[in-house]
C-alpha cells in the first residue's frame, strides 16, 4: 500500500487505523506524523462543536416569537392610520393651494408675498453667494433677462458679482447681486406682476418693489442702503424687448 493511500485512510476516518493491519505495518515515520496532526484537528473540531447552551434559550425565543406577533397587527394598524392621515392632509393642502390659486380673497398681498420670497432667498444663499465675484458682464446680464422679456438699454451701473436664474416662489426670477453704496444688493427680475412701487424693511434688511409691465423688480440691501434711489436709477433703464 502506497502512502497516498495510507493518507486517503487516514482523512477518511483517521481513528479507525489500527483496524487496518497492513496501514499499521507500513506506516512511515511522516505518516505517523501525519496521523497525529489528524487526530489533532478531529480533536478540535469536536471541541469547537460542543457550544454551551443558555439555560432559558427556549424562553427567550418563545417571548420572542410572542412579542413579533403581538407587535405585527398594531404595525400595520398604525401604519393604515398614517397613510389616512397623509391622505387627509394632502387632500386638505390640495384644496387650500385651490383657493390660492383661484380664491382672490385668499391671496397674500402681492408686495408682502413678494417682499418675504426675496428676503428669504437673500438670507438662504448669501453663505454661498457672498464669496462669489463672476464680474458679470452687461452682455451677461441681459442674456439671463431674455426669457423674462426685458432688458437693459445701456450697461448696468454696478459692479456685479453673481448672476444666475433661481426659483421664486412658484415662479422664476432673475437673481444678481451688485455693489451698493453701502453693501451688496441684491436683484430679482420675475414675471410676477405688481401694481406700484414699494419699500420695505424685514428681517434687518432695506428692499424695494418696482413694477414693470407683466412683471416686477425686487431690490434687497442691507438696513441703510437706499434701494428705493438704486431703483430710480435702474427703472428707467429696464425696458421690455420689443
Amino acid at each position: 500500500m502506497d502512502d497516498l493511500e495510507i493518507r486517503r485512510r487516514i482523512m477518511s476516518d483517521p481513528k479507525q487505523k489500527e483496524a487496518d493491519t497492513p496501514l499499521s505495518a507500513e506506516q512511515t515515520e511522516a505518516n505517523a506524523k501525519f496521523i497525529d496532526d489528524i487526530l489533532k484537528l478531529d480533536n478540535q473540531i469536536e471541541q469547537a462543536m460542543h457550544v454551551e447552551v443558555p439555560d432559558d434559550l427556549a424562553d427567550r425565543i418563545l417571548f420572542n416569537q410572542s412579542a413579533e406577533v403581538e407587535a405585527t397587527p398594531f404595525t400595520r394598524k398604525a401604519m393604515k392610520r398614517t397613510m389616512a392621515l397623509a391622505a387627509s392632509v394632502a387632500f386638505a393642502a390640495g384644496l387650500l393651494v385651490g383657493q390660492i390659486n383661484w380664491t382672490p380673497l385668499v391671496v397674500s398681498p402681492a408686495y408682502a408675498s413678494l417682499a418675504d420670497t426675496a428676503v428669504q432667498h437673500v438670507l438662504d444663499e448669501s453663505p454661498f453667494i457672498d464669496p462669489l465675484d463672476e464680474q458679470v458682464s452687461s452682455y451677461q446680464i441681459n442674456m439671463k433677462l431674455k426669457p423674462f422679456d426685458y432688458a437693459f438699454n445701456q450697461n448696468f451701473p454696478y459692479h456685479v458679482y453673481y448672476l444666475n436664474h433661481c426659483g421664486f416662489g412658484s415662479a422664476n426670477a432673475m437673481h444678481m447681486v451688485f455693489q451698493g453704496e453701502k453693501g451688496r444688493v441684491t436683484l430679482f427680475v420675475t414675471g410676477i406682476d405688481s401694481a406700484n412701487a414699494k419699500s420695505f424693511q424685514k428681517q434687518g434688511m432695506s428692499g424695494a418693489i418696482t413694477p414693470l409691465n407683466g412683471a416686477s423688480m425686487i431690490l434687497v440691501g442691507e438696513d441703510g442702503e437706499d434701494v428705493a434711489k438704486i431703483a430710480e436709477k435702474l427703472a428707467p433703464i429696464i425696458k421690455p424687448i420689443s
